[in-house]
């Protein structure tokens, strides 16, 4: 396999990575922090934050993202449970930030790492599965061969 065909295919898993798997949680986050009586440290209902805090939260989780291809390796079974786990992640750093009142606390911290682990392991279940049932993609990923 050459290293164009290789990297060609990289590029095309790449931009459709985050159009695939990214979901707008701010909805049943400001459900959950209505249902547990949630505030912000102002005494602002930490629901009314999370309402339209799609954006800033995806761009906080994503930010440092930077696709690593070492560990992708061929996913036959799928990655619905790693896109469960992020989008669950997800959700918690919206709940976390907006009980926060939009600070960066220990407990937002916490989350937003567990959130970006999450994202990391979607990454790697995610593209290998791109390579492994597109056969255009496959040359992504160099599990068996040695790229030229």
């Amino acid at each position: 396999m050459s290293k164009a065909s290789r990297d060609s295919a990289r590029v095309v898993i790449q931009a459709r990575f985050r159009d695939s798997v990214d979901r707008d949680v701010s909805g049943l986050a400001a459900q959950h922090c209505q249902e547990r009586r949630l505030s912000a440290p102002d005494g602002t209902p930490a629901h009314t934050l999370c309402l339209g805090s799609h954006e800033a939260v995806t761009r906080l989780i994503w930010d440092t993202f930077e696709p690593g291809w070492a560990d992708v390796v061929y996913v036959y079974d799928g990655h619905r449970t790693e896109q469960t786990r992020y989008l669950s992640a997800k959700l918690h750093l919206t709940v976390a930030l907006a009980a926060a009142g939009d600070e960066l606390t220990p407990g937002v911290s916490a989350a937003l790492t567990g959130a970006r682990r999450a994202l990391d392991a979607l990454w790697l279940a995610w593209a290998g599965y791109q390579a492994t049932t597109t056969d255009a993609l496959a040359h992504a990923v160099t599990e068996f061969e040695d790229v030229r």
